[in-house]
């Protein structure tokens, strides 16, 4: 039973250093539970990514009809367009906007409730450690016990 309390006070450190370090050394490993929990909810990254690629699609074109149109007014005049305004951006507006949250969101999620569950198993094993405390005191007790009574016999 010692060891048992003892495994648990160990898990209940090891999971609550993991939920407090969770947003530096253990990042990579909250960020994939998040991103396999959204994928099985039915947000997958690369669907998002593609749509991404189709709205940017979408603004590099209409970019590129702004850019026909100043050309247009600018065909009588000597002005310079600048054509840097009008290349194509990776903007990633649904990844930055929607999905990059959520996953951060989900972060914090699995460290409250991996904070919760290293609370837990902390209480188990204070439990257990004052049970075997109770078991062990018991057992001297009962010793000592013995040992009065047989030195009043004696």
């Amino acid at each position: 039973m010692k060891i048992f309390y003892i495994v648990l006070y160990c898990i209940s450190a090891l999971l609550f250093i993991v939920a407090m370090l969770g947003s530096s050394i253990t990042k990579d490993l909250f960020d994939s539970y998040s991103e396999k929990t959204l994928e099985y909810s039915g947000l997958k990254k690369n669907s998002v990514q593609n749509i991404d690629n189709k709205i940017d699609d979408l603004i590099y074109k209409s970019k590129q009809i702004e850019l026909k149109i100043e050309r247009i007014k600018n065909f009588f005049s000597q002005e310079k367009i600048d054509e840097s305004k009008y290349q194509r951006e990776n903007t990633a507006l649904l990844q930055k906007n929607i999905y990059d949250p959520l996953i951060n969101m989900l972060n914090q999620i699995f460290r409250f409730a991996m904070m919760f569950v290293s609370v837990v198993f902390l209480m188990f094993a204070v439990i257990f450690h004052l049970a075997y405390r109770g078991i062990e005191l018991r057992k001297r007790v009962y010793r000592l016990e013995a040992i009065v009574l047989a030195g009043k016999q004696s």
